[in-house]
């Protein structure tokens, strides 16, 4: 029980997309790694989840969790406004060809997870685990071994008794249509 405790613990939700995300501002700055260019980018991101934080924690501070989905509904809208931070510096800028598209396709996980989540329980370790593990897999299979979390944090939740066997599997699949749904979109130009 203690394992599966601390899974959840370390692969939180925050911490696994902040993680994920850096792993790609790294991987698009690869061959250039120059100091104050990637200081400028990884600032941007700091800067995108403290002004996250504050949304979580003002929304719940505010409202409390008495609206639907709870404090999950603050975490994916504090998300969404994150990565759309994101995702418009990297345009304006012209930063790269890869962390926009993947802060759109965090912004989509995000607004799926506000109407999923208050209909039913997914668990959103799982669904923020599988999606940036299988976006960061599609741009370099290099990052394969990032897919082990989320069924690591499907078994976890279910040990810790935070989610049901099949709110555990609903985060998997929410992050499958989110993927195939990004596929398509890719496929299609």
């Amino acid at each position: 029980m203690r394992v599966a405790a601390a899974l959840s613990t370390v692969f939180t939700p925050e911490l696994f997309v902040l993680l994920s995300t850096l792993l790609l501002v790294g991987y698009e700055r690869r061959r250039d790694l120059a100091w104050k260019p990637l200081t400028a980018r990884v600032g941007v991101v700091g800067a995108a989840w403290v002004v996250a934080f504050a949304v979580y924690r003002g929304g719940l501070s505010l409202v409390g969790t008495g609206v639907p989905g709870g404090d999950d509904f603050f975490a994916a809208l504090a998300l969404v406004l994150a990565f759309a931070g994101i995702g418009a510096v990297w345009r304006r800028r012209r930063w790269g060809p890869l962390v926009a598209p993947y802060a759109a396709l965090l912004i989509g996980t995000s607004l799926l997870h506000l109407v999923v989540v208050p209909l039913w329980n997914t668990s959103s370790h799982v669904i923020y685990a599988a999606v940036p593990a299988g976006a960061l897999t599609g741009i370099d299979r290099r990052f394969a071994p990032l897919l082990a979390v989320a069924p690591l944090l499907v078994w976890s939740r279910i040990a810790t008794g935070a989610h049901s066997v099949d709110e555990a599997l609903g985060g998997l699949l929410v992050a499958g249509v989110v993927l195939a749904g990004a596929f398509v979109v890719r496929r299609r130009g």
